[in-house]
């Protein structure tokens, strides 16, 4: 995917949660939590699986240990664990306060 497609994806993903996010906390739509961080969730799905088809590819042809990409993709998947970490946390927060 060209870096044009995958940065307007971005932005899209971005724009609807940013849409669905304000239309929850104005109350103008009552919507659970997890229909909010749905396109959230989509886009982490998706970038997860880029990162380790790029990770396996990247071992597949036995590039250098001493390259710096490796760390930085592992760092990638580590920051999408922590995010929808915090997502789940809402929604048990959410939950919990019902």
């Amino acid at each position: 995917m060209a870096v044009l497609h995958r940065s307007l994806f971005t932005w899209f993903v971005l724009l609807v949660f940013a849409i669905i996010l304000v239309l929850r906390l104005d109350e103008k739509a009552v919507w659970n939590w997890f229909i909010i961080f749905i396109p959230m969730w989509v886009f982490d799905a998706l970038l997860g699986i880029y990162v380790v088809v790029h990770m396996v590819t990247h071992c597949k042809n036995g590039h250098d240990h001493g390259d710096l990409s490796m760390p930085r993709k592992i760092a990638y998947l580590a920051g999408l664990m922590l995010k929808a970490t915090f997502q789940v946390g809402l929604l048990v927060l959410d939950f919990m306060f019902i």
